[in-house]
């Protein structure tokens, strides 16, 4: 199946996906590496290009999916990439795509000498953890499982520049 694919009958794997991810985030060295031919190459899906982005995405289910950008701003020569889990009911709980989930991610970037800080809103409010080296910034916002699972951080959205 081709993850590129967003027919409602489309479905991909959300570990697979996951998994996919978080290879890709711990092969790039620098954001100069973010290109669409490398995505395509190193994830094995295809992207729709436009002008300044290419994308692509799929439905993980009856509650999830999930979108993957390379877009260059108007005005700018460096990519930004961004990956997100898309809810389709406001209700789903986020078990469905919490595997692989924050703590694998961060153990990865951490361990490939990335510095993790944590970022949070007005009063505080977690939103997600930071990870940067000298040529990367990841930025990776959170949420929690499930009502009964509210410690268990999974990931929601991913950027990079």
């Amino acid at each position: 199946m081709n993850p590129s694919d967003e027919s409602p009958g489309h479905k991909a794997d959300a570990e697979a996906v996951g998994e996919t991810v978080l290879k890709l985030l711990a092969d790039l060295g620098a954001r100069e590496q973010l290109s669409a031919e490398r995505i395509e190459r190193d994830t094995g899906w295809s992207l729709r290009r436009s002008e300044n982005s290419a994308r692509t995405g799929a439905s993980l289910g009856p509650d999830w999916g999930y979108s993957l950008e390379l877009l260059v701003p108007a005005g700018s020569q460096r990519p930004q990439l961004r990956f997100e889990y898309r809810r389709k009911r406001e209700d789903a709980d986020a078990s469905a795509i919490c595997t692989p989930d924050f703590e694998r991610y961060a153990k990865t970037l951490e361990g490939l000498g990335y510095q993790r800080s944590p970022m949070t809103a007005e009063h505080d409010r977690p939103l997600g953890w930071s990870f940067q080296r000298p040529q990367l910034w990841i930025r990776i916002y959170t949420r929690a499982e499930s009502d009964d699972a509210y410690e268990h951080e999974c990931v929601s959205l991913i950027t990079v520049e």
